[in-house]
């Protein structure tokens, strides 16, 4: 039971982060912007996030499927929820209104909101769970 749940939580990971990926992949430069209105990043390491940080959700989501990387995918998307979470809240309590640029990063993207903090938070959930389970030997899941 628990490889199951270990496989459905990496699934939903991997589909929620190829989902995200895509349209900033498609679009570094709307990203930039997204990533810009933040007001967090220096102006120098905004290009650099835009660039490279979709690659890296999508190699860790592809990565997530694979048993041998598992483990190291879910720490790397978990620290990123926990990064980005803490961002939009950041943004949220100084009365900061920006798109979120999780799945739409062109001029159509919706406004972050406190739903968007707790879907990351839900997403780290399902992430701590392939952590807690991935790895395990099967002696390890079922004490005697």
């Amino acid at each position: 039971m628990r490889r199951a749940i270990e496989w459905l939580c990496a699934i939903l990971l991997a589909v929620v982060f190829l989902a995200a990926c895509i349209p900033k992949i498609a679009s570094p430069h709307d990203f930039a912007v997204a990533v810009f209105r933040y007001q967090i990043l220096p102006h120098g390491l905004i290009n650099l996030a835009a660039i490279y940080l979709p690659w890296l959700e999508l190699v860790s989501a592809v990565a997530l499927l694979a048993p041998g990387w598992r483990r190291g995918a879910a720490w790397i998307l978990f620290a990123m929820l926990a990064v980005f979470a803490a961002a939009m809240a950041f943004n949220l309590a100084r009365g900061v209104n920006v798109s979120c640029g999780c799945f739409s990063v062109g001029e159509d993207a919706a406004v972050s909101g406190w739903w968007n903090v707790a879907r990351n938070i839900a997403l780290m959930a399902a992430a701590f769970v392939v952590l807690r389970t991935t790895g395990k030997k099967q002696a390890d899941l079922h004490p005697v």
